[in-house]
């Protein structure tokens, strides 16, 4: 065993424990981006309203009565608590806490151990990049905390104060009700019992496997009971049962972090002066984290103190240049991202939700077009839906993979389905309505029959297909895009449009052409698209009419064909629509023409920089100079970085001269 902390001055590791707190803070005070947080935030308000713990899954309407394993209730009132305190900054800044606590309590076993300050705090910033990606606002937090805290426990153990040590009994049955990952303390216990009985320290073999003992019945005492069993069990046939990307394997050098704290474990911990007692728990920590990566992060934690100590030893003589080293190194680290950030015009802090972490405007539009009731949902958006919706609505699935039976998983973890195969899936559940996420990666996207499925919503980040059903004719002849999608050989998925409209859909012909044609215009096919636009413009009225003469004058201002423009903007009402007609006739040296649709566009948007401009040289033309010398004058004053503004001066400069 190292030797304890001296007499020394407390101010190095005063100084570098603050470094390590400022460092870790940096990577934690973040914005929110773990949709696991809204199915726990639900749920903890749930058990706050009803003063239960709800036994069957209730969020969700495919299994309505499957049973619902829920080991973190406890976790979850805390997790709702901070979020009516301060929303979803609340949820960061208690995720912050746990984290900061976790390495404060981590620095301190580093020092009992012997460690030299400036070595715990660089192995302990090593342990946090590593652990970083689970630095997020779930259940885990609290194993974090609880591995932390049996280390130190250990500690005063070894040193006469067993105190904490049995502490950890009553302790545990809040941890047990609070995270899953509970099992890993007795565990650990157990792991460094064996260590001592190799290091000669048998006492503390025995009071440690006493304290493991005693806390392996705990696993059990939660209100799920024997089902705790089944849930820890899924930790290890989760790839089986559903590929989840934490349950993964470790690889180089995506994982490149965890290697090098395998390597620095190796280095500095297997030595002559190794100690079995700590090196076996991290080792074992290891060898999980390497098979499944959401442990990573508990492999860290435990092998921060022992890197530690290693390092202690190679700082030798120079550990004053090392403490002043690394924490400037810290400091750098924390500080340098967060000025470019200034420098970039964000926020110093931004504790919100990370944009683009749920596909929000999709949601929107299937609330807004009555589309939620029965609809299906890829996993990560079914937890943001169990807290946006519920319970007015219910969601397909969401994360909590115990909630669901083993057949429905064994159909989702498929990416190989037939269109038919899909459809009797939904069917199975009554799915009259979909939001597909992550669509050019999911291949979902593909399965969605044209002839059964019209697609009313399409965004990079998300579709809405609807079941063709009478009660939605109005909204599918509104809303349908002749859009399908197929699978393609690297895995990826393609969007491909139906030239020939689907024999159940009720999209007038004219619509079809249109909307066609806007898919041809945005795959670049202006020769194919402009066709298909004028026999729509044929045979339309109203408002679709106004619609494709619209998009048909831009494709020929593309074309740079001002004139036949001209011709497919007339009866055009819209204001932009107008504008781009009035410079059209401008260019042909139409003015009085060009003049009348720029003031009636101006009507609608008095401050519309090109109208303005537009007019101003329509004026001109016309030899009304004072109004065009006051129209330019006003269109410089909005925008005099424009790129019509040169233009203008010059036609000033022409005016005055008169």
């Amino acid at each position: 065993m190292g030797p304890r902390e001296g007499t020394a001055s407390p101010w190095p590791s005063v100084g570098l424990g603050a470094a390590l707190l400022l460092f870790v803070a940096g990577r934690c005070l973040v914005p929110m981006d773990e949709t696991d947080l809204f199915f726990n935030l639900r749920l903890g308000e749930i058990v706050l309203a009803t003063h239960g713990v709800p036994r069957t899954n209730l969020l969700s309407f495919t299994a309505p009565g499957a049973p619902d394993v829920n080991l973190a209730w406890l976790f979850q009132i805390v997790l709702a608590l901070a979020h009516r305190a301060a929303g979803i900054p609340g949820t960061v800044l208690l995720k912050t806490a746990f984290v900061l606590v976790t390495f404060g309590v981590l620095f301190r076993v580093a020092l009992r151990r012997g460690a030299h300050p400036a070595a715990a705090a660089a192995a302990l910033a090593l342990a946090a990049w590593a652990a970083e990606p689970r630095f997020v606002e779930r259940p885990h937090l609290v194993t974090f905390l609880g591995l932390a805290l049996t280390l130190l426990a250990l500690e005063r153990a070894e040193a006469g104060r067993p105190r904490a040590l049995w502490a950890l009994v009553p302790a545990g049955l809040a941890w047990a009700n609070a995270n899953s990952c509970f099992f890993l303390a007795p565990s650990v216990l157990f792991l460094y019992a064996a260590g001592a009985r190799l290091d000669g320290r048998r006492a503390d073999a025995c009071r440690a496997a006493l304290v493991a003992a005693a806390l392996v019945p705990l696993v059990l005492a939660t209100p799920s009971g024997l089902g705790a069993l089944t849930y820890i069990a899924n930790h290890f046939r989760m790839p089986q049962l559903r590929p989840l990307q934490e349950y993964r394997t470790a690889r180089w050098p995506l994982d490149g972090p965890f290697f090098f704290v395998v390597a620095a474990l190796v280095a500095t911990g297997l030595t002559r002066a190794r100690a079995w007692r700590h090196l076996l728990p991290a080792c074992a920590l290891g060898v999980l984290g390497a098979l499944r990566i959401r442990f990573v992060a508990e492999f860290a934690l435990c092998a921060g103190p022992i890197v530690a100590v290693g390092l202690s030893r190679v700082t030798g003589r120079a550990r004053v240049l090392a403490a002043s080293a690394v924490t400037a190194s810290l400091l750098v680290l924390t500080v340098a991202p967060r000025a470019l950030a200034v420098r970039r015009g964000e926020p110093l802090v931004d504790l919100g939700v990370e944009a683009d972490l749920v596909p929000s405007a999709a949601i929107r539009v299937a609330d807004d077009l009555g589309l939620r009731e029965r609809m299906y949902n890829d996993l990560e958006v079914g937890s943001y839906l169990t807290w946006e919706g519920w319970p007015r609505h219910r969601v397909f699935q969401d994360p909590r993979i115990n909630g669901y039976p083993t057949s429905m998983h064994a159909v989702l973890r498929r990416t190989d389905l037939t269109r038919d195969e899909w459809q009797s899936f939904l069917d199975g559940f009554g799915v009259t309505s979909a939001l597909i996420s992550f669509p050019e990666l999911n291949p979902r996207a593909a399965w969605f029959a044209p002839e059964r499925w019209a697609l009313v919503y399409r965004a990079p980040d998300a579709l809405i297909f609807a079941l063709r059903r009478s009660e939605w004719t109005a909204l599918i002849a509104a809303r349908e895009l002749p859009v399908t999608f197929a699978r393609e050989a690297d895995g990826g998925v393609s969007a491909r449009l139906l030239e020939t409209k689907p024999a159940a859909s009720v999209v007038s012909d004219c619509a079809w052409g249109r909307r066609l044609a806007d898919g041809l215009v945005e795959r670049g096919d202006d020769g194919r698209a402009r066709p298909l636009y004028v026999s729509a413009l044929a045979c339309s009225t109203g408002g679709e009419r106004q619609l494709i003469g619209s998009a048909l004058g831009d494709l020929e201002l593309r074309a740079r064909d001002p004139a036949a423009a001209v011709v497919a903007y007339a009866g055009v009402d819209d204001a932009e629509a107008r504008v781009k007609r009035g410079l059209a006739l401008l260019t042909l040296r139409r003015p009085a023409e060009a003049l009348a649709d720029l003031r009636a566009s101006l009507v609608a948007r008095p401050e519309d920089p090109e109208a303005t401009l537009g007019a101003g040289l329509a004026l001109g033309a016309l030899g009304q100079t004072e109004e065009a010398a006051a129209m330019l004058e006003a269109f410089l004053r909005r925008a005099p970085s424009h790129a019509g503004a040169p233009r203008a001066r010059a036609e000033l400069q022409r005016l005055r001269a008169r």
